[in-house]
């Protein structure tokens, strides 16, 4: 799908606890987080994809999306940062399955990742996730991660740029934030080029790699973009 917000009801289906899935238009969800129809449960799905930019376009995650990204996920320093580490195949594919279709975005927790290309390529450079932190105060969370192979060009600052803008205009977004590990030092600097500001430092609160890391929160507002 490119990115037009589509029918206000695309397509149902029905699962063996016969729960129905409504896909809505973004234009008729943001603001109304409450609405339930009484007969079925409704997860409001996302059904767009953040605008291109003047390099990078999101798409969807497809199958021939798994040797790439198994290529920098496996790799140490993917996971020297990435709250995790090392991922195996099984996983990349996991993550796969559960990213190449339309999400949910109704409930704490909801999430959607897009994959990030250079422009007239669908070659994996990147990723960008977006998580509903908080539906009722209407806060959201970004992370990226780009190919090791391709750090340095400016993709992880023109795609979360873009990815913040779409957070705020088409998911009605209130507040998106960061939480980065205090040891990384250039996703601290893509927070800062972006207009992000340092809020809090939680001092010691993961393990990473086995030993103990601060973490920085950066956040902007709807207002300050």
């Amino acid at each position: 799908m490119d990115g037009l917000l589509g029918r206000d009801v695309i397509g149902t289906t029905l699962t063996d606890t016969e729960y129905h899935v409504k896909v809505l238009s973004l234009s008729v969800v943001v603001g109304r987080r409450s609405w339930r129809p009484e007969a079925l449960v409704s997860l409001l799905m996302i059904d767009v994809l953040p605008p291109e930019t003047e390099r990078l376009v999101f798409r969807r995650f497809d199958t021939a999306d798994l040797e790439p990204m198994y290529s920098y996920q496996r790799r140490e320093d993917y996971a020297q940062y990435a709250w995790r580490g090392p991922r195996t195949r099984e996983e990349c594919e996991r993550a796969l399955a559960e990213n190449s279709g339309l999400r949910p975005w109704s409930r704490d927790g909801d999430h959607v990742r897009f994959a990030v290309s250079p422009k007239g390529s669908r070659e994996l450079v990147g990723e960008i996730v977006l998580t509903l932190t908080e539906a009722e105060a209407d806060q959201v969370e970004i992370g990226w991660v780009v190919h090791p192979d391709h750090a340095g060009k400016g993709i992880a600052s023109e795609a979360a740029r873009a990815a913040i803008e779409f957070a705020f205009a088409s998911l009605g977004a209130h507040r998106v934030c960061a939480s980065l590990d205090a040891l990384n030092v250039s996703s601290a600097k893509v927070c800062e080029r972006i207009g992000m500001r340092l809020e809090a430092t939680l001092r010691q609160s993961h393990r990473q790699l086995g030993e103990w890391r601060d973490e920085l929160i950066y956040a902007i507002l709807a207002d300050e973009l």
